[in-house]
């Protein structure tokens, strides 16, 4: 019996924010470990690369898994390799042994990513595209927001193993939460005619103005925001603020994005994607440069929120039409192309960040942020006279309707 596609949509939904609060609970765990046991930055950073580098790295090859094979059995091996990962980390201490694993359990989560959000528009009705993607996104948020939460407690209460236990078996309750979905994730062979090969993500966001110009406004802007990660904890040292303030910050940010992505499922309509994109890219620029200038820390607090809400919005927006202008064969390995190109803007960004914030301080930094906000609303608002249009094929709908019907 096909699962109505709305359990089948919450289902991945709640995997994917047990996975992520799982995980940002180990990153905590793994960045505590190494630093304790060597007071090394270096290992910080090493560890930094292998639980954030090397997805992007790797992401070719896990997004052609999403397009090449059953998009369900992806997730679950992804799951099951990175569960067993994490069981190893409870055992080891040699900080070369927990970065070389953590690298390892990076490599088994990648392809969950792209083929959870390629198989989005494989398992609902296009009119329902727009609620999916939403529900995805807030449950990706408040998986991010609690993570570190929890992190942070199961490392001072039981140690980096408690972490990497918990995370371990998170990943094995998304694995049984995806397995309980009996729906088609995917409809036809990848690899045909003109999306054949690893590369075929990139040729096909190359050739796609849209998604070629939205994709150049990202990593446009995140040249620029990447640097404020670096700068959020020295901003919250120059307040006096410390560690509460913040974890202020970044729960800000999360409770943000889960109510733009509220926002969107209510606003957004067919053929609006890119003015939704428009507006919450300025929505972010306007939070991130008023931080930049505020004399008090708590609107800062408020403003991280805003900034959260136009990132819901773009997340949301942006998902839905990815999926819109992608043809099911090729699709896992064009949201693995963004990602890798969205790592890698953030990677550069990371090496500058330390540097720059020591010449400026934390606050201008944030200028800068809202200065790439605005040449990606730029870029973007090129894109306002053209049309969306759908790759959904008629396999697609064969696919959605049984599982709509099943909802009547």
């Amino acid at each position: 019996m096909t699962t109505p596609y709305r359990t089948s949509v919450r289902r991945v939904s709640i995997a994917r924010l047990i996975s992520l609060a799982g995980s940002e609970a180990a990153f905590i765990a793994l960045i505590a470990a190494l630093y304790t046991r060597t007071h090394s930055t270096t290992w910080v950073s090493a560890g930094l690369l292998a639980a954030i580098g090397v997805r992007g790295l790797v992401a070719p090859l896990a997004g052609s898994l999403g397009d090449r094979l059953d998009r369900r059995h992806v997730m679950i091996g992804s799951d099951l390799g990175a569960a067993a990962c994490f069981a190893a980390l409870v055992f080891l201490d040699e900080p070369a042994a927990l970065v070389a694993v953590a690298a390892l359990a990076s490599v088994f989560e990648s392809p969950f990513f792209p083929a959870s959000s390629a198989a989005i528009p494989n398992l609902v009705p296009t009119e329902r595209l727009t609620w999916a993607n939403a529900t995805l996104s807030s449950s990706a948020s408040i998986g991010r927001m609690l993570g570190p939460l929890v992190g942070g407690l199961l490392v001072a209460a039981a140690g980096p193993s408690g972490a990497f236990a918990a995370n371990g078996a998170s990943f094995l309750v998304s694995a049984a939460l995806v397995a309980s979905v009996r729906a088609d994730f995917r409809t036809r062979r990848a690899d045909d005619g003109a999306h054949a090969g690893l590369a075929a993500g990139f040729a096909f966001l190359v050739h796609d103005r849209t998604l070629r110009t939205m994709t150049a406004a990202w990593t446009v802007m995140l040249l620029f925001v990447g640097v404020i990660l670096v700068a959020e904890y020295p901003l919250t040292e120059q307040f006096g603020m410390g560690s509460v303030g913040y974890g202020a910050l970044v729960a800000g940010w999360g409770v943000g994005v889960v109510g733009g992505s509220w926002l969107a499922a209510r606003v957004l309509r067919a053929r609006t994607e890119v003015q939704v994109l428009v507006v919450g890219t300025l929505v972010m620029g306007v939070a991130m440069g008023s931080v930049g200038v505020s004399p008090w820390f708590a609107p800062i607090v408020g403003l991280m929120v805003l900034g959260g809400l136009g990132n819901g919005l773009i997340d949301v927006a942006e998902t839905t039409l990815v999926q819109l202008r992608t043809p099911d064969a090729v699709r896992s390995r064009v949201f693995a192309a963004s990602e890798t190109l969205v790592l890698g803007a953030f990677g550069v960004s990371f090496v500058a960040g330390g540097p720059l914030v020591d010449a400026v301080g934390p606050q201008p930094v944030y200028a800068l942020g809202a200065l790439g906000a605005g040449l990606a609303a730029l870029l973007l608002a090129t894109l306002l006279r053209v049309p969306v249009t759908a790759h959904r094929t008629p396999e697609d709908e064969l696919v959605a309707e049984p599982q709509l019907a099943a909802t009547r």
